[in-house]
């Protein structure tokens, strides 16, 4: 097992992972699929995977269904699809020659980065640490993790589950509070992925941009969803509602702010109000189903917010309910919001749901451009123009149909926000890439440039002419 780590380790641990890394550098497909099933036969077994759960519900209350879907499942998935796939990502990639430069042959080759640091949050602190490092050991590279201080039992199982799979100079988990990550972002890695603020993220790169290491930012923001008098209502409030209060809205691409056409608003703010109250019973307190604010500090931050709402003219249409004790917050429905309350300027992270309307499609695509470019855009509506505009007119790191949270649930697509909601993509082909440097490789096989050597002779310069035309 893999013990807790001081200050002065370190630099330690990342200089044996260097001396390691050259030797992963060169191994096979399968060497690295291997590594990876190890960690499905680690969950496989029934004592590993109950004591995973255990630790998700002592950290976050998490029901097992929603521990399972999120935590646990979402692994299977990313290891089968990488281990499909990767033999033939790992081989080089032969691009077209131009006619300028006939007789090469020219390639992609795909090296590791080397020595990657992982930072990961806690709202989904096992899904969030392992999926990307995942992608890192699939790439060759070795990897530093460091989950965060406020999930300590995941934080804990995720040490003793790596010190029986990894050697440490390999993968190393490193446990600490936020002055740890701060240490460990000043060294000089190859390549830094953090999961988290935008204001935490600002602080990486930065720290990053000391030694010129690479980074991927998976950060957040104010993710909208637009609904039009179009939709189902029944239908979409139920999957708006799965989508907004699962794991207490702790998540990072639930949608935060609801702006809905006036026509179906009443119908569609009551309907939310019935599904809550279908989905966790008239005292949600008691409901076993609904996930709990991780720590005192969050949950300050959500009465905040909405106190400052209240006070400022807000309706509490449902919800409205807390205990600090218990870091309980009922799911909240908000009307008659302002742009000048705190819950549209920041973002909300827990079960608390504002809701604007609009009378045409520029009211709502005015509230978006207020914001920074989103890491997920929800859009329910059934007209293909209207979805068509939408995704025209708005930017955002992904982007659902008629659909929640699942934008994460493909490892096909690319997964990550943009500008202020991320830099960098991660997941299937694109997640490897991330921890992958893209090697270019030109060949000569025949033929040569030894007539536009010097001397430069008019005759030299009719060739560099006539080969210029040819690019």
């Amino acid at each position: 097992m893999q013990t807790a780590r001081t200050t002065t380790d370190y630099a330690y641990i990342l200089q044996q992972q260097r001396e390691r890394a050259p030797a992963l550098a060169r191994t096979s497909a399968r060497e690295r699929s291997d590594k990876l099933r190890r960690i499905l036969t680690y969950l496989d077994d029934a004592g590993n995977k109950q004591r995973l759960l255990d630790a998700l519900h002592a950290d976050l209350g998490k029901h097992e269904v929603e521990a399972i879907l999120s935590e646990v499942g979402v692994i299977y998935g990313h290891v089968n699809y990488i281990t499909k796939h990767l033999r033939r990502w790992m081989e080089p990639r032969r691009v077209a020659t131009p006619l300028s430069m006939i007789g090469t042959s020219n390639y992609i080759y795909y090296e590791p980065k080397g020595c990657v640091l992982i930072i990961s949050p806690w709202n989904y602190p096992f899904n969030l640490a392992i999926v990307p490092l995942l992608y890192a050991v699939a790439a060759g590279c070795t990897v530093t993790l460091k989950p965060s201080e406020h999930s300590p039992a995941t934080t804990a199982y995720l040490q003793e589950m790596m010190g029986q799979l990894f050697a440490e100079n390999e993968v190393a988990v490193v446990a600490g509070e936020a002055e740890t990550s701060a240490a460990l972002t000043r060294l000089p890695f190859n390549h830094i992925f953090f999961t988290g603020s935008p204001a935490i993220g600002k602080k990486v790169m930065a720290a990053a941009a000391e030694n010129l290491a690479s980074v991927t930012l998976e950060l957040g923001g104010k993710s909208p969803c637009v609904v039009d008098d179009d939709v189902d209502v029944s239908k979409s409030a139920r999957n708006l509602a799965w989508g907004k209060f699962f794991n207490a809205g702790q998540t990072c691409t639930a949608p935060d702010y609801l702006l809905v056409n006036d026509n179906i608003a009443d119908r569609y703010v009551q309907g939310l109000a019935e599904v809550i109250r279908e989905f966790y019973g008239d005292a949600p307190r008691q409901s076993g189903d609904l996930a709990r604010i991780v720590n005192e500090k969050q949950f300050d931050h959500l009465q905040t917010l909405l106190d400052d709402a209240v006070a400022k003219g807000a309706k509490v249409v449902t919800g409205g309910t807390h205990d600090r004790a218990a870091l309980f917050f009922a799911p909240t429905v908000l009307t008659d919001v302002t742009p000048d309350m705190r819950v549209l300027q920041e973002e909300i992270f827990g079960p608390i749901l504002p809701i604007l309307t609009f009378n045409n499609l520029n009211e709502a695509l005015a509230e978006i451009r207020r914001h920074p470019k989103p890491l997920a855009f929800y859009i329910q509506a059934n007209n293909r123009r209207t979805v068509k505009r939408l995704l025209a007119e708005t930017s955002a790191g992904g982007t659902l149909v008629n659909e929640f949270l699942l934008g994460s649930a493909n490892p096909a697509l690319p997964f990550g926000g943009v500008n202020n909601s991320g830099i960098g993509k991660s997941f299937g082909f694109h997640g490897w890439v991330d921890f992958s440097n893209e090697r270019a490789v030109l060949e000569r096989k025949f033929f040569d440039l030894s007539a536009a050597y010097p001397p430069y002779t008019d005759k030299v310069k009719q060739l560099i002419n006539r080969i210029y035309r040819w690019s």
